[in-house]
């Protein structure tokens, strides 16, 4: 069954010059202006939008929808309640057989290629988060606009994984191979600020200013011709690099038995930390 398809529900809004579309899914909800803007949401807040196999399809068949729109101007892709993506969901990749994982790192690559290659801009919002996955996610949007107190990295090696979804290789072409370097092989995560003077997103700002540059970033899109727009996404697409053992080595890695440890552990670290909260919190009531 594809989620995105058969829970999908339309709704279309009328005022005498403007229609403005809508459509939900579980976790994703897309909405096209009367400008032809799309705003696509992630709304998996109880996840902090972990970016699971149903999520993806979802995610997909809205990109596959917007593609099909012949009035489409841009796209704007953004977290529900302040949060972009956590990244994967670990419970997809804790102990997947090979063919699982090469499965669903082909899924996302799929997916964010598909988003990568619509003919109009895409702006993703980077707020509170977009790690491994999430950062691929946003790597695969034409401009990432940040707030400056959000965190961006590729966590994947410290849990004996690598990015499946073809962030390393947009990384280098965005940032550098340096950049990439650094990033993918440390783990470091930065904040937004720091995000911008390496060049992986193209602006930061104060929480309170960021709607305000997303806003602007879309009307000097708006203002390109959008013939000549869609010919430019080409010839820059022509340039990109891949890479087509991104897949195959994120399946082998995923079933590593010390992959399977590191994620373990993980989860078990998490959960504990969970359990922290909860009791401090009932202490306190």
């Amino acid at each position: 069954m594809n989620v995105g398809t058969e829970n999908a529900r339309t709704e279309s809004t009328r005022t005498e010059h403007v229609r403005t579309e809508h459509v939900r899914t579980e976790h994703v909800r897309t909405e096209i202006s009367g400008a032809g803007v799309a705003s696509v949401l992630l709304c998996r807040t109880a996840k902090r939008n972990a970016l699971d196999r149903a999520m993806l399809e979802e995610l997909r068949t809205a990109v596959e929808r917007l593609a099909a729109h012949p009035g489409l101007r841009a796209v704007v892709v953004r977290g529900e309640r302040g949060v972009f993506s956590a990244g994967a969901d670990i419970a997809d990749w804790a102990a997947p057989a090979p063919e699982e994982a090469e499965a669903l790192a082909r899924l996302g690559q799929e997916t964010f290629d598909a988003l990568a290659d619509l003919p109009v801009p895409t702006v993703a919002v980077v707020e509170g988060c977009a790690l491994g996955g999430g950062l691929e996610l946003a790597l695969a949007c034409d401009l990432r606009i940040a707030a400056a107190d959000a965190l961006l990295g590729l966590p994947e090696l410290g849990l004996g994984n690598l990015p499946s979804w073809g962030g390393t290789a947009r990384l280098a072409d965005i940032a550098g191979l340096g950049v990439a370097r650094h990033l993918l092989l440390s783990g470091e995560l930065v904040d937004g600020a720091r995000a911008a003077s390496l060049l992986v997103v193209t602006s930061a700002h104060p929480a309170g200013e960021v709607d305000a540059a997303v806003g602007a970033a879309v009307d000097r899109l708006l203002a390109a011709e959008p013939r000549a727009l869609a010919l430019a996404k080409r010839v820059l697409r022509e340039l990109r690099s891949e890479s087509s053992l991104e897949a195959v080595l994120a399946a082998y890695t995923a079933g590593l038995a010390s992959s399977r440890t590191r994620k373990q552990e993980f989860v078990e670290r998490r959960r504990a930390r969970r359990a922290a909260r909860t009791g401090t919190a009932e202490e306190a009531s």
